[in-house]
């Protein structure tokens, strides 16, 4: 029988160990966890959130001409559930045309112009583009830039432009394409599965574990498993109090700034006090400028350094940014510094207006962008933000020194004058 968390302290040692044992006997935690452990190729290959690597797929699914043994298979269903998803009176053309059409040399690119897939089919005059979001979103003149572009290229036509994303959601009113129309993961996912489960007899043993691995991937990672989430909240309710310690345990995630620490270690910087996914530094030279070394120590940092460069990682995505904020500190100085640099936007780059009541960002720059490192993996993003910074320090940081040396001089001078 289950112990009421009521009954005894929430963190006596012998009852959490009770409930950990109970959680670990559970069996549908460990089914859970068996379907979790499985080998999937497209998680060893860190495929499952990276649009590059999904957009790769799925173009050599559909090229005909690649050796899957597919033939043109999954590109007649794929075309034809999409044509099947929109209103008839929107169709470019009608389901039947698809089926008799000649797929065989339709051809597949990857990147035209920028365009995730495009697919040309040249026996029934139809181009088709598919934009594939996986975690990000579309920016605003993406799509209508991608159908300009076709439109001139594939004059007389039948254009289909598609938006693939998860939940098959339309993006932003204000960056959105009326000419565009929205297909799921999910949907893709169950044409896959279905496509597998009625081929599999003559499908080799490599095509059909690939399919199987992609399939289990998707519900894994990019589409929402309703029975498996409901079956895992039902797990964590009786569990509620295992959970929640293991939540609690659970060690923070690794800066993917990591490597920066190794490059501040230098006699040029000093670090402030950091955080899990923040680093704070200075420059030794500001060490005996008492203009950067003057805010309470209660206001920002207790180091009484009023001006900083902080690199953070964000949470939401993998992006890593750096930035120089002048924080709280004498009144005077701070708006003469901030009105100063305001003049020098070559210099003081992404400065963020209007002047901050105690902290203003006066320079900002991505070390590394959540567009590029979406579809890297860890040693790229580690020699990425290696270069970025090697960049950083052997241009905009000299600039930035030469500045604030003269921004300090120059209202040393305008105070003692």
């Amino acid at each position: 029988m289950q112990i009421s968390s009521t009954s005894v302290p929430a963190r006596d040692p012998k009852h959490l160990e009770d409930q950990l044992s109970v959680l670990l006997d559970d069996r549908t935690f460990q089914e859970i966890d068996a379907r979790f452990r499985r080998f999937n190729l497209f998680e060893a290959v860190g495929a499952v959130r990276a649009e590059l690597r999904h957009s790769n797929f799925l173009a050599y699914l559909l090229s005909p001409s690649r050796p899957h043994g597919l033939g043109t298979e999954v590109l007649d269903r794929i075309l034809r559930a999409l044509i099947s998803n929109i209103p008839h009176e929107k169709r470019p053309l009608g389901v039947l045309k698809i089926i008799l059409a000649d797929l065989d040399t339709a051809v597949v690119e990857r990147e035209r112009d920028n365009i995730d897939i495009l697919i040309e089919i040249r026996s029934i005059k139809l181009v088709v583009v598919i934009e594939n979001k996986v975690g990000s979103s579309v920016t605003e003149g993406q799509l209508t830039g991608y159908k300009r572009i076709v439109l001139q290229k594939y004059r007389g036509w039948n254009h289909l432009f598609i938006l693939l994303n998860p939940d098959g959601s339309r993006p932003d009113p204000d960056y959105d394409d009326s000419d565009y129309f929205t297909y799921s993961y999910d949907d893709l996912t169950a044409l896959l599965a279905k496509y597998l489960e009625e081929r599999r007899s003559s499908l080799s043993d490599e095509i059909a574990l690939i399919l199987h691995n992609y399939i289990d991937a998707l519900r894994r990672h990019v589409v929402e498993d309703s029975d498996l989430k409901e079956t895992a909240r039902q797990l964590y309710f009786r569990h509620k109090e295992a959970f929640d310690f293991i939540f609690e345990s659970r060690p923070e995630p690794d800066s993917s700034f990591e490597p920066l620490r190794e490059l501040l270690a230098g006699e040029a910087f000093v670090l402030d006090r950091p955080g899990p996914r923040l680093i704070r530094f200075a420059l030794s030279d500001w060490a005996n400028v008492s203009e950067l070394n003057s805010c309470p120590n209660d206001k920002w940092t207790r180091t009484k350094r009023n001006l900083l460069f902080e690199i953070r990682a964000h949470r939401s995505s993998a992006r890593v940014d750096i930035k120089l904020i002048l924080g709280p500190s004498n009144n005077s100085f701070r708006q003469y510094a901030y009105a100063e640099a305001s003049k020098n936007p070559n210099v003081f780059i992404g400065l963020v207006k209007p002047m901050g009541l105690h902290h203003s960002t006066i320079y900002v720059r991505d070390l590394l962008s959540a567009g590029t490192a979406e579809n890297m993996e860890e040693p790229e993003k580690k020699g990425a933000l290696e270069s970025a910074w090697r960049t950083f320090v052997g241009h905009d940081l000299l600039s930035l020194k030469a500045e604030i040396t003269r921004i300090v001089q120059s209202y040393s001078k305008t105070v003692h004058s």
